[in-house]
């Protein structure tokens, strides 16, 4: 686990100075070593996380024993054991035990083809200097990340934007379609950065071209989730039970493979608790577990994460957040680079904190909800899924009515819900992304740019396909690494952790969405395949209701304290935001919220974290003509 940064093509003054750069502001990712290769057209800066093979031996940038291919890499092959041990029957000899070793030499004999056999998370560069060749290429679900900018006869890369912006020349104007995807999503989405001319690597994908043209790099899908629409339901036949429950064991058996100590992020849910439970059979030593909870709200979990941590035998941490602050708002801003306002980017933060020095590296159950359908959203798609085929009359009724209530009625929002057409659909089960109560703070420049697009776009992707599996499709390709992954990599690598997620492995992925959705979850509940392996390995209080892993927004937004964050930063004239929203409609929505009208916490975390994230970045906006960062 480690932070990569370089160049393609024309290279930049002083390339030793930048490289240092370069590793001064990624040294958080990797503070074990770092390393500077360049040649004609490249150059790559590695900073290193020691986890397996912590010697010499395993240091990047790496090339192959002919000096042929070099390569810098982020992420872990959880199946180079056996990827290592095809090479050698090929006649392969290898220098050292790194997995790093193992991908320079299979992509140096199958180029990209060989991205189909990781078992990983990854993003690299790779260059090949005798064809002068070079590949970028990003893990399938995108955990880890990958940004670049491509200008005339240059390719620039990074683990995180902050490095890009690290060279001199580099451009800080600020992409107002981002910011109103942003303030719609509450993150940014997709290809697109929130400053403009910058993107990153799509999961499942590679760039690959010529040294010398880096310009002309294509961009390729090297893989595809397809997920089985069949209605059909039932349990799963034991055959399947038994498939089931080998391919998380091994998921998780693969993930336990490091020369440092690994712990478990023990949430309190279903998902972690499993794989607490098979990392505590497999482990040759027992895992650590941590836990976050709240001292207000209803989201702690830690009563849950503590009997099963008994029942597995697993020292156990807790760490107890209280109300955010302003120093917690700019500690964000650092971390993720571009405005992030999943609230659990909060408790994400405190639990690597607390869990550093502890062990290097963490297993996670991300990835759970999406593979069986564990959301509230997924429920809700079940239960209502008669709204695709309402009326139209009946969605025009819906329409009047909505329209004749304030926007930050609760009542409203439901109407709003019902009224939408079914190529808005995905938002009728969760927070839709043109909330009237959002659409009405914010400033009629913004109001004109359509935030919604990105999640229209994915929701139509599939149409007529099982709602539910139309649902998890918009997951996989927005939701997981546009917002989990993102929120678990920066908070994780911030604080020099690695986190593996066998949930996401992608034997596993697969298998299971070749399932009828039906298989999954009733009207009443989800992960039904789960729970049923729940019931052989922990006690029933070990995983019970889904509190899913948010801070408590909306009760903060109720406390005085909270009432005085949104005045003191939303509603002072010295707001770097101020421009972007209506300070009126702020003052409107903050009375509703305390008199209990309806939760509004996502909309005040979200225009906070953006108020946080242009003051600590220096942001100033001018939508007129462009938003600009002040170098």
């Amino acid at each position: 686990m480690c932070g990569i940064a370089g160049w393609i093509g024309k290279e930049p003054e002083e390339p030793r100075r930048l490289a240092a750069a370069l590793c001064r502001i990624l040294h958080h990712r990797g503070p074990d070593g770092e390393g500077f290769r360049e040649g004609s057209g490249w150059g790559f800066a590695f900073r290193r996380l020691a986890v397996i093979d912590p010697t010499p031996s395993g240091d990047q940038p790496m090339c192959t024993p002919d000096g042929r291919f070099w390569i810098v890499f982020n992420g872990e092959i959880f199946n180079y054991l056996e990827l290592r041990d095809e090479l050698e029957r090929r006649g392969e000899r290898f220098r050292g035990g790194s997995d790093t070793e193992v991908l320079l030499r299979l992509l140096a004999a199958e180029g990209p083809a060989a991205l189909g056999k990781l078992n990983g998370m990854f993003a690299l560069a790779l260059v090949d200097i005798q064809a002068r060749r070079f590949l970028l290429a990003r893990d399938r679900f995108g955990v880890k990340p990958l940004h670049y900018r491509i200008t005339p006869g240059e390719l620039r890369f990074a683990s995180e934007l902050k490095a890009l912006l690290a060279w001199p020349d580099a451009s800080k104007h600020v992409d107002p379609a981002a910011v109103a995807e942003y303030l719609a999503l509450g993150y940014v989405p997709g290809a697109r950065c929130v400053y403009a001319g910058y993107s990153k690597l799509a999961p499942a994908h590679y760039l690959a071209g010529s040294v010398d043209e880096p310009e002309s790099a294509r961009e390729v899908r090297y893989w595809r989730l397809e997920i089985n629409d069949s209605t059909d339901t039932g349990p799963l036949s034991t055959t399947q039970q038994d498939e089931l429950r080998w391919l998380l064991a091994d998921a998780v058996r693969v993930r336990l493979r490091s020369d440092v100590p690994v712990g478990i992020f023990l949430s309190g849910g279903l998902d972690s608790g499993l794989v607490a439970a098979f990392a505590a059979r497999n482990a040759t030593r027992k895992p650590v577990a941590v836990t976050v909870g709240f001292s207000d709200g209803d989201a702690d979990e830690t009563r849950a994460a503590s009997i099963a941590a008994a029942h597995l035998g697993l020292e156990h941490h807790i760490v107890i957040r209280t109300t955010p602050s302003l120093a917690d708002l700019d500690r964000l801003a650092h971390v993720y680079d571009e405005p992030f306002a999943d609230s659990s980017a909060l408790p994400m933060l405190a639990l690597c904190e607390a869990a550093r020095g502890l062990a290097t590296v963490f297993l996670s159950g991300d990835g759970g909800d999406e593979a069986f359908a564990g959301y509230r959203r997924y429920l809700a798609v079940h239960r209502y899924r008669w709204l695709s085929n309402l009326p139209e009359a009946a969605r025009y009724v819906a329409r009047l009515v909505a329209h004749r209530l304030p926007p930050e009625s609760h009542v409203r929002s439901q109407l709003d819900r019902i009224a939408l057409p079914e190529v808005r659909l995905a938002a009728a089960f969760d927070l839709s992304p043109e909330d009237a109560a959002l659409r009405e703070v914010l400033s009629p420049e913004l109001q004109q740019l359509s935030g919604a697009e990105p999640l229209w776009k994915a929701w139509s992707a599939a149409p007529g396909a099982h709602l539910l599996a139309r649902q998890q499709a918009l997951d996989y390709g927005l939701y997981l690494p546009d917002d989990i992954l993102v929120k678990v990599d920066r908070a994780s690598m911030a604080n020099s952790l690695e986190v593996r997620s066998p949930f996401l492995d992608y034997r596993l992925v697969e298998w299971t969405a070749r399932l009828p959705r039906g298989v999954l979850l009733t009207s009443s509940a989800g992960k039904l395949p789960l729970r049923s392996i729940a019931r052989e390995l922990l006690p029933s209080a070990a995983h019970g209701v889904k509190r899913g892993f948010g801070a408590p927004v909306d009760a903060w937004f109720r406390q005085p304290a909270g009432r005085k964050l949104v005045e003191d930063r939303l509603l002072s004239r010295e707001s770097a935001c101020r421009r972007l929203w209506r300070p009126a409609a702020v003052t409107q929505m903050l009375k509703a919220q305390s008199a209990g009208t309806r939760d509004l916490g996502f909309l005040f975390w979200r225009l906070l974290v953006l108020e946080g994230w242009a003051r600590s970045h220096d942001v100033t906006f001018d939508f007129g003509t462009a938003a600009s960062g002040r170098p």
